[in-house]
């Protein structure tokens, strides 16, 4: 009777030992098959802290089943706000126009402010906090783990306090806008450019009726960031004259790829159609070359 009993013990040890593996196996599969949320939620146990912060970002967005959109922030120290997308390791940010903002990009084109939209790339901080920087590596965002808010504001020496506020804000790209928008856009940059330096400067749009579609957004578009770009040099006695002195007109040309170059007294900004955003080269890029240049 004893060796009956042990040999039972002994085949039901035998079976569970068969069972464990498959059942790991299951789940596995069963993981491999899950939602993407129950993906992310796996995600969010792996090594890397940043792919965590975002994980449980995305995974409140699958499960209300909609992108999380654009948030709009609200400085603390004032009414001024920003907009703010988030694309992954990438976003935008837009600095909303205020009544008498100073900036150019808000006075070129009178009631109908087209302030810049930057593009940013999201590097990580200590404490879990993610930094947001341009292109030519401006800081101009850092977003708190808890969700608080610290902007640069374009002027701006220091960082302001900003809390998340509530809006209906659309995404953050170019909307459309017909050849005859650029051209009026183009007309206002060359009075505007032309007294900031004191001397006539022609911002030449007519390459852009060639272009193929009927889109000319990011024409009009490179026609603000030239004319924001020029006036950050010219905003310095020594760099309105430099401007000046060196460039009388700037000539937009659509191309492969978004680009300046300063040709004998042409400053050709060189822009991608019907592509976005990414189609013109930043103010920023503007001033930049601009500046290594003159």
């Amino acid at each position: 009777m004893t060796g009956s009993r042990a040999k039972l013990i002994l085949a039901i040890l035998l079976c569970v030992a068969l069972a464990v593996p498959s059942a790991f196996a299951q789940q596995g599969e069963a993981v491999s098959a899950a939602s993407p949320s129950a993906r992310i939620k796996l995600a969010q146990q792996s090594d890397n802290p940043f792919s965590a912060l975002v994980g449980k970002r995305r995974e409140r967005v699958s499960e209300s089943g909609s992108a999380r959109g654009v948030e709009r922030y609200v400085l603390t120290s004032d009414d001024r706000i920003f907009l703010f997308e988030e694309r992954g390791a990438s976003a935008r940010v837009r600095f909303l126009c205020s009544p008498d903002d100073p900036r150019l990009d808000c006075q070129l084109d009178g009631g109908d402010a087209a302030p810049e939209i930057h593009l940013l790339s999201a590097t990580r901080a200590p404490r879990g906090d993610i930094i947001y920087k341009t292109e030519e590596g401006e800081t101009l965002l850092r977003i708190a783990a808890y969700g608080g808010a610290t902007v640069f504001w374009p002027g701006e020496t220091y960082g302001i306090a900003a809390s998340k506020s509530f809006g209906d804000d659309r995404p953050l790209s170019l909307i459309f806008e017909d050849y005859e928008a650029a051209r009026r856009r183009a007309q206002s940059a060359s009075v505007h450019v032309g007294a900031m330096i004191g001397a006539p400067l022609f911002f030449d749009v007519g390459a852009g009726r060639r272009a193929v579609g009927a889109n000319a957004a990011v024409l009009s578009d490179a026609v603000l960031m030239a004319a924001k770009g020029i006036g950050t040099v010219a905003d310095d006695p020594i760099g309105a004259r430099a401007v000046a002195d060196r460039i009388k007109r700037v000539a937009f040309l659509p191309g492969a790829a978004p680009g300046v170059a300063l040709n004998g007294a042409v400053l050709e900004i060189v822009y991608v159609p019907n592509q976005d955003v990414n189609g013109r080269p930043a103010s920023a890029a503007v001033a930049h070359y601009l500046e290594e240049t003159l």
